[in-house]
């Protein structure tokens, strides 16, 4: 199917005509961490393995700022589109990337200038600091380019090209993993050699995305709008949702690592680095299939197609409580290889990520309907719902989860800590979608069943 309209081909076949692209896009922004993850453990040690894990929090962040412009912005534009308002939709693209700019370039400033304190608020024991620091000061000279590629990767999506978003993805991620491989095993560069492979292979993200504006093959274009900002702020308050979802994985691994490191030390840090990595492929798919309902219920909410959004949902819900069954089942069975993936002969270690891997993965299938209830608010221009939501799920009960779980279960608590916060969301995210469909009385909203 060359093209899809959003306002009358059938939901299912939209659906799928996103979905592909979108998870595959996940799953490749996913392998950026795991690649780099698996190179290092097995090309350099368990030590270099944990030092990657301190990083994430930061890796996280500027990702999580990418995709609050990224989804934000293009979620406004595809409403827009819906309208039949294509010069807003211009001018919300523009500002998009001004504003990615501006932000980018502060933080990766100012990471510079107190990059010895940056890696000090990980909790680094010296025996990690230099590893740590020196694969966020590589990173760190990409990060522009990097938000940037991922901010035109949303919008080049929900322009009606979704597959150069995803073929982009690939070959990226493709590059990553040779260049992993060149610098870590045939020039012995170590955590420097896997940041350097990864930020190459951002540009080669960017590249990509470009040619579809240079190509003209949509109808956003790469020229100067009109120079007000006025949708900067409903661009940053609609993506909000997406930066606590995403920016979730940096705190809580954040959390984790401060605890971890006074519970066991830096073993434990190192399990949890095999779990996280592993646990990350299954989120983003999860985000995946948000990312392929949200242009179809953002395009028909614009549209006031109250049919159209509400079999979206449904079929998101469906789908992403399939791939959190499915995640469950593959931990729980296919643990050792799993873990063998990172671990060479480290009996000790390989049993603690063992252990902890099925107990963390319990919390996908609640998850699934968490994610996609925070989507659906952020779709239909309701992000302080979903900001609510995020905020609790990624920050509140992990936290909560963190001072309950350890306590009533020493040995395994802390593994089940995001199990637990799942749990409780799932009961805050229906009575948030309950209360919205009740004050809504039907109007551009859905309920939430087959």
């Amino acid at each position: 199917m060359a093209s899809i309209d959003l306002r009358s081909d059938p939901i299912p076949s939209s659906f799928f005509y996103y979905l592909l692209p979108a998870v595959s896009g996940m799953l490749v922004k996913s392998l950026y961490v795991l690649v780099d993850s698996i190179m290092v453990g097995r090309g350099v040690g368990a030590d270099a393995l944990a030092a990657l894990s301190l990083t994430v929090p930061f890796f996280a962040l500027f990702l999580a700022l990418a995709l609050m412009i990224g989804v934000g912005g293009s979620a406004l534009m595809s409403t827009q589109f819906g309208r039949g308002n294509y010069t807003e939709g211009q001018n919300i693209f523009f500002q998009s990337v001004l504003l990615t700019l501006v932000i980018s370039g502060f933080l990766v400033s100012v990471g510079f200038i107190w990059l010895d304190e940056v890696v000090l608020m990980t909790g680094a024991s010296e025996a990690l600091f230099t590893m740590t620091r020196d694969y966020l000061e590589i990173m760190l000279m990409f990060f522009m380019i990097y938000a940037v590629g991922w901010v035109l990767s949303c919008f080049v999506r929900n322009d009606g090209n979704p597959r150069l978003a995803m073929y982009s993805l690939v070959v990226s991620a493709l590059t990553n993993v040779v260049l992993d491989y060149v610098f870590i095993f045939v020039f012995p560069w170590g955590v420097k050699g896997a940041a350097l492979a990864t930020g190459l292979s951002q540009l080669v993200l960017f590249a990509g995305v470009i040619t579809h504006f240079v190509r003209s093959k949509g109808v956003l274009r790469l020229k100067l709008p009109s120079s007000n900002v006025k949708w900067v702020g409903k661009i940053m308050s609609t993506g909000l949702p997406t930066f606590f979802i995403e920016s979730t994985i940096g705190v809580s691994t954040l959390i984790f690592n401060w605890v971890l490191i006074r519970h066991g030390g830096d073993l434990y840090v190192t399990a949890y680095s095999i779990v996280i990595n592993v646990a990350v492929l299954v989120l983003f798919i999860l985000m995946g299939v948000g990312q392929a309902c949200q242009p179809i219920i953002s395009f028909n909410h614009g549209a006031k197609s109250v049919s159209r959004v509400r079999e979206t949902l449904v079929l998101g819900v469906k789908t992403a409580v399939g791939v959190g069954i499915a995640a469950l089942m593959l931990a729980s069975l296919e643990t050792d290889w799993l873990v063998g993936l990172f671990v060479v002969d480290y009996p000790v270690l390989f049993d603690l990520a063992s252990l902890a891997m099925p107990l963390y993965f319990m919390a996908f299938p609640c998850m699934a309907i968490n994610l996609m209830i925070a989507s659906f608010f952020q779709a239909v221009e309701k992000p302080m719902l979903a900001t609510a939501l995020s905020i609790v799920r990624g920050f509140g009960f992990v936290v909560l989860g963190l001072v309950v779980m350890p306590w009533l279960m020493p040995e395994y608590g802390i593994w089940l800590v995001v199990p637990f916060a799942e749990m409780i969301t799932l009961v805050f995210s229906l009575v948030l979608y309950h209360r919205h469909h009740v004050q809504s009385s039907g109007s551009s909203t859905v309920v939430l069943s087959a």
